[in-house]
């Protein structure tokens, strides 16, 4: 593979990261379609921490497109493409109908129908957003990384979350916590999440964060913002350059379930909170200098929530840390994507530490000292 087309790898995650955003924004516009495009999640796809949790045509459409995009121009990485999403969509007459993306516009089209029960408007749509030419620009993008000629790119995989804050896409209903930027609920809290890991290392290296919903034009009428991040041993890259808040000030972000006996610990060495949705969202803070760190004592979140904040908090001198391991071991330990073994264990997807997420490894020391005292 020539270094053209090695260097053109991130070019080709951003605009699958907008082309992703497109499909939501679509879904999300008309409430007589995302009305008949939300399913509830059962079974072993269910988040137990969750009452009710969502699946939607539009993520296993985003995820099966960016699959059928990297794959179609890095072949070897198509077997190591993972995704929140069963590709297995039931529609609202109860058939069963497996979501791939055509050769043609029509023949996307064609299986979107099937989906749909009939709204081809609808699927055509759809369709023409999987198809559309997308070349995502703006001011805050920065100069796209070159990649290194080296890189193998048979050893590298990929996690997708195509949205995550489903619950809050669906419902859209937004609430501010008490820091200025910092929304609770509401459209602000989804993200679609492309994260590239080593396989042979399990370390995340690249990582492509959209905010679908991240810009309001006008009313109803929403552009994305984009956050993009390298950690290579011969790259370091981001768009990710952000003041920090307030350097006399400590933020901690947690989900509105977290323990209050690890709160009170957060409390003691000073911190103040926010609640928020979405742990896509919540990584998010932390890279863009909101918070200093981000904790989930709970092994809730998975590999397609982690991979993608990961390597663009390790670009800018941070990590994800499994939360119970870190503790115990009184070290930073940082997650890890290898999938050896996914036979032997049937949770090997998720985080069953908990995470603990850092702009700065250096604060770590003390909190995690702090979180270990009985």
């Amino acid at each position: 593979m020539s270094g053209e087309e090695q260097a053109s790898l991130l070019r080709v995650l951003i605009n699958c990261a907008e082309k992703a955003a497109n499909i939501a924004r679509t879904c999300r516009s008309n409430e007589e379609l995302l009305g008949l495009l939300v399913q509830e999640k059962s079974g072993s796809e269910a988040n137990e921490r969750f009452e009710h949790d969502f699946k939607t045509l539009a993520d296993v459409l985003i995820q099966e497109t960016i699959k059928h995009e990297v794959a179609a121009l890095f072949p070897a990485m198509q077997d190591a493409i993972l995704g929140e999403e069963s590709p297995n969509f039931t529609n609202k007459l109860g058939e069963s109908v497996t979501i791939a993306v055509g050769a043609t516009e029509e023949d996307t089209a064609s299986c979107l129908q099937a989906v749909l029960s009939g709204h081809e408007g609808a699927a055509s749509a759809l369709a023409t957003e999987v198809h559309r030419e997308v070349s995502f620009s703006s001011e805050k993008l920065g100069e796209i990384a070159q990649l290194p000629d080296e890189l193998d790119y048979a050893n590298l995989g990929i996690w997708i979350d195509p949205i995550d804050a489903t619950a809050e896409y669906i419902s859209g209903d937004t609430m501010f916590t008490d820091f200025p930027g910092i929304t609770s609920t509401g459209l602000d809290c989804v993200t679609v999440l492309i994260g590239v890991y080593e396989r042979d290392t399990g370390v995340p290296v690249i990582g492509v964060m959209a905010q679908p919903f991240g810009e309001k034009l006008e009313e109803n009428v929403y552009s994305s913002s984009m956050f993009w991040g390298v950690c290579l041993p011969t790259l370091r890259a981001h768009n990710c350059d952000f003041e920090a808040r307030d350097e006399n000030r400590r933020l901690g972000i947690f989900s509105s379930s977290e323990q209050s006996d690890i709160l009170q610990r957060f409390l003691d060495l000073g911190y103040e909170f926010a609640f928020s949705a979405g742990a896509g969202h919540k990584a998010l803070k932390v890279i863009t200098h909101e918070v200093d760190v981000y904790l989930l004592s709970k092994g809730s979140t998975f590999k397609w929530d982690t991979c993608a904040p990961q390597a663009i908090l390790r670009a800018l001198g941070g990590d994800v840390l499994d939360y119970t391991a870190s503790v115990a071991e009184q070290r930073a330990v940082p997650l890890k994507y290898l999938i050896e073994d996914a036979e032997a264990d049937a949770h090997w997807k998720r985080n069953a530490g908990g995470i603990i997420s850092v702009r700065n490894v250096d604060v770590v020391e003390e909190l995690l000292a702090k979180l270990a005292e009985q």
